[in-house]
C-alpha cells in the first residue's frame, strides 16, 4: 500500500506580512545545502512507494530548473512514483515561469497550487504580497492554458476587504481554478500583521465571507468538500485526503510533519537545526488518541466518519448538540455547513472526552 510525500521548501522571495510558518530568503548556497540534506533523509524511506506528491512551502516555483532538476531526481532516485495518482506544486504568481510550468508537465505532476490570496490590488498590498491583480490572472490563464488542474488560494478577513471585493476575487478565480481553499486570515502575535492588527477583529469579521462562500461556490459547481476546500466532483485534492483520514505521509525537509503508522513525525523546526541533523520528534498516539484524532480530522470533510469509528462518549456528545450540525446517517456523521461553520467549538467538545 503506498503512502504519500510532502516536501518542505523553505524559501521565499520576501516574508508576507501575516505568514508565521517557516521560510528564509532566497539563496543559491542554502539551497543547495538544502537538496543534499533532502537526498540524505529521502533515502531512510528509500524504495516506498508513493501514491500523492506535495511539494510546498515557501514558495516552491523560487527555485530555478536546475534545483527542479536535482530535485526530481532526488525522488527519483528514491521512491517507487509508478503508481502516483496525483502531484502537486505550490508556487506564487509573480515566480511561476512558462518554463517552470512545462517542467511540472513533463515530470507528471498534475496540479499547481497558486498563492493567490486576492485579485484586489489594496487587498494584496495589505497582505503584503509580491503580486497584483494582473500577474495573478496572467498566472492563472498559465496553468489553465497548460491543462494542469488549478487549486487557488484565496483569503478572507482581510482589513478593508468587502463582501463585494470578495465575491469579486471568487468570481474571477472561478473561471480558471477547478479547487478553491478559502482560508480566514489568521494572525499570529508576532507577524508584522499580527502586531499591526491584532487577531480578535478579524475572527469576528471573518464569519460572513466564510458564510458567503458556502452560499456562492456550491452554486456554481464548487462543492465544499472540508471546512476550507471548494471543487466540483473529480478535483478533490487527494493529497489532502490523506492527511485528514490518518493515511501515511513521509514528510522531508525543515518543519515538515509526517504520520507514520500512528506515529507523527516533527522535522527540526529551522534550516540550519534540520543540516545539522537535529533530533526529530516523535509523538505516538494511543488507539484512543488515533480514534479521536480520526473523529476531529475527518469531521473536516464532508464524507463524516462512519459511525463504526466514533467511540461512544463522542456519539453521546453530537446528541447531545444541536441537530442542524451535523448530518446523521446509519452508517455516517458529518457536518453540516452550519456546524462546518462551527467547527472549532464542535471539536473542542470532542477534545474534552
Amino acid at each position: 500500500m503506498g503512502c504519500s510525500l510532502y516536501i518542505h521548501v523553505p524559501f521565499c522571495e520576501r516574508k508576507c506580512g501575516y505568514c508565521s510558518f517557516y521560510s528564509v530568503r532566497v539563496d543559491d548556497g542554502q539551497i543547495s545545502a538544502w537538496l543534499e540534506g533532502l537526498s540524505r533523509e529521502a533515502a531512510n524511506y528509500y524504495g516506498s512507494q508513493i501514491t500523492t506528491l506535495y511539494v510546498g512551502g515557501g514558495t516552491p516555483s523560487v527555485l530555478t530548473p536546475a534545483h527542479w532538476q536535482k530535485l526530481m531526481k532526488i525522488i527519483r532516485n528514491n521512491f517507487d512514483t509508478s503508481g502516483m495518482i496525483e502531484a502537486t506544486c505550490e508556487a506564487n504568481p509573480n515566480s511561476l515561469t512558462p518554463e517552470l510550468v512545462s517542467f511540472l508537465k513533463d515530470n507528471h505532476f498534475t496540479r499547481v497550487s497558486l498563492g493567490v490570496q486576492s485579485l484586489i490590488d489594496s487587498e494584496l498590498r495589505t497582505l503584503g504580497r509580491i503580486h497584483d491583480s494582473r500577474t495573478a490572472l496572467n498566472a492563472m490563464g498559465l496553468v489553465k492554458d497548460s491543462g494542469l488542474t488549478l487549486s487557488c488560494d484565496l483569503i478572507f478577513a482581510v482589513p478593508g476587504q468587502t463582501l463585494r471585493t470578495w465575491a469579486e476575487s471568487l468570481r474571477n478565480v472561478m473561471n480558471y481554478a477547478s479547487h478553491i481553499s478559502a482560508y480566514q486570515l489568521t494572525l499570529e502575535p508576532d507577524t508584522p500583521m499580527g502586531k499591526l492588527y491584532g487577531n480578535d477583529a478579524l475572527n469576528t469579521a471573518g464569519y460572513k465571507f466564510y458564510r458567503y462562500a458556502q452560499y456562492f461556490l456550491p452554486k456554481h459547481g464548487f462543492s465544499q468538500y472540508e471546512i476550507s476546500s471548494f471543487a466540483p466532483d473529480g478535483f478533490e485534492c487527494r493529497h489532502n485526503i490523506a492527511y485528514w483520514y490518518q493515511k501515511n505521509v513521509i514528510a522531508l525537509g525543515p518543519s515538515a510533519v509526517g504520520y507514520i503508522d500512528g506515529v507523527r513525525l516533527a522535522n527540526p523546526g529551522t534550516l540550519e537545526e534540520w543540516l545539522s541533523g537535529g533530533k526529530v520528534e516523535r509523538e505516538e498516539l494511543t488507539p484512543r488518541e488515533r480514534k479521536i484524532e480520526h473523529v476531529l480530522i475527518s469531521t473536516r470533510t464532508k464524507w463524516g466518519v462512519p459511525r463504526s469509528e466514533i467511540l461512544p462518549e463522542i456519539e453521546d456528545i453530537i446528541h447531545s448538540m444541536p441537530q442542524d450540525l451535523f448530518i446523521i446517517t446509519p452508517e455516517r456523521i458529518a457536518l453540516t455547513q452550519k456546524g462546518m461553520r462551527l467547527g472549532n467549538a464542535i471539536w473542542c467538545e470532542f477534545l474534552g472526552v
